[in-house]
């Protein structure tokens, strides 16, 4: 007897100003004054591609949760950058 896999469902992300999975965000530099967008993405399995960014990745780690007017600092060797969501 053959099973049938089970039906995926969409998940849609909840429209609560969170920063989540499968969401824009857009921060912008605090130095360099630069507007940048980013689609958050699981961490495994999924193809980065441009404009998008890993929750595993120090940067989607740290725009996850985070809600609009939040600052962030992301660590990248002996540089920090500063971001407002």
């Amino acid at each position: 007897m053959t099973r049938k896999p089970p039906a995926a469902d969409v998940v849609r992300p909840a429209i609560d100003g969170e920063a989540e999975v499968g969401e824009r965000v857009t921060v912008l530099d605090l130095t360099t004054n630069a507007v940048q967008d980013y689609r958050l993405v699981e961490a495994d399995g999924e193809r980065v591609a441009d404009g998008a960014v890993s929750i595993g990745a120090p940067l989607g780690s740290a725009l996850l949760g985070r809600h609009v007017g939040d600052v962030v600092s992301v660590e990248d060797g002996d540089y920090v950058t500063r971001l407002e969501v």
